[in-house]
């Protein structure tokens, strides 16, 4: 077995570079002869693809993706983090898009509207899906443009540089607008196509507008937003984000013996696990804190 490529994220699951060539023999032994999961597809292509998975601690690990010749001899092309989260999110509608040739889903967060995208990594599951839609002669075309109801997904992110920051000090007077301030639900923000409805999204925004500009004035930016969530332009899948620390739990790579944080977060009511070395961490985590940071998407669908 031979690894074309790695991925920068590894490090976030306890794969620094040092670390993952120092390992190489036992993480290609471990992914050929041991894995926790592995799937093969055979699409007509001369080999069948392959993913094989595995895991190196709670719930963080390696995926390969390859193919398999006819003397069953696996060769990876690509190897990259993963991580299963303890929770399945139940999306409403997805639809997949593709960038470079690799899939991403994008679908709509249920609680705040927020529209994410995460690299999809259980690629030959999402083939397999595709070709029953070949098979009972539905348009898979179709499919990924008006999108996929009512599934599961289960993603996390994955960073390599983030630092902990102090909370927002919210005082009497210049606490910034809520929901509840200003009786503009979630549903409304999501759906909200009437008239009405988006007078009270105009006028919701316009406080809220006027409201950090005057702190603004003040204060720097890190004290008066919260949080925030925002796509980079290199990669659809890297964020840019500042969210609340909700929990902090330490997960060992009993490989490597590399430590990692994993930090549950509250992004402007979105929630997410994210992972990072401990070594790419700046401060302590805790809960009530805040996470500023860049982070990759990647998770898989439920099928």
């Amino acid at each position: 077995m031979q690894v074309k490529t790695m991925d920068v994220f590894l490090r976030s699951v306890g794969f620094s570079r040092a670390k993952f060539f120092e390992n190489i023999e036992q993480i290609k032994k471990d992914l050929a002869e041991t894995p926790d999961k592995k799937v093969v597809f055979d699409c007509g292509v001369p080999g069948v693809f392959v993913e094989c998975y595995k895991i190196y601690g709670d719930g963080i690990g390696i995926l390969a993706r390859g193919v398999v010749d006819s003397d069953d001899n696996i060769s990876i092309d690509s190897c990259e983090a993963f991580a299963l989260c303890r929770d399945n999110l139940m999306v409403n509608r997805y639809i997949v898009e593709f960038a470079e040739n690799q899939p991403l889903i994008v679908f709509e967060d249920v609680g705040t509207g927020n529209e994410l995208v995460f690299a999809l990594q259980n690629r030959i599951d999402y083939l397999k899906d595709e070709q029953k839609f070949i098979d009972h002669g539905r348009s898979v075309t179709y499919s990924r443009e008006m999108g996929i109801m009512k599934r599961e997904v289960n993603y996390a992110a994955f960073s390599v540089f983030g630092s902990v920051i102090l909370p927002v000090y919210k005082g009497d007077s210049d606490r910034t607008p809520t929901y509840e301030d200003s009786n503009v639900s979630p549903q409304i923000l999501r759906f909200g196509e009437g008239d009405d409805e988006m007078n009270m999204l105009q006028t919701y925004a316009e406080d809220m507008a006027h409201d950090i500009s005057d702190r603004l004035l003040e204060e720097d930016v890190l004290s008066v937003v919260e949080g925030f969530f925002l796509p980079m332009e290199e990669n659809e899948t890297d964020y840019s984000v500042l969210g609340e620390i909700e929990s902090v739990d330490r997960v060992l790579n009993e490989l490597t013996k590399e430590n990692i944080i994993r930090l549950s977060l509250n992004i402007t009511g979105t929630k997410m696990q994210l992972l990072i070395n401990k070594r790419d961490l700046t401060g302590y985590p805790q809960p009530g804190m805040r996470f500023l940071g860049t982070c990759r998407l990647r998770g898989g669908v439920i099928i």
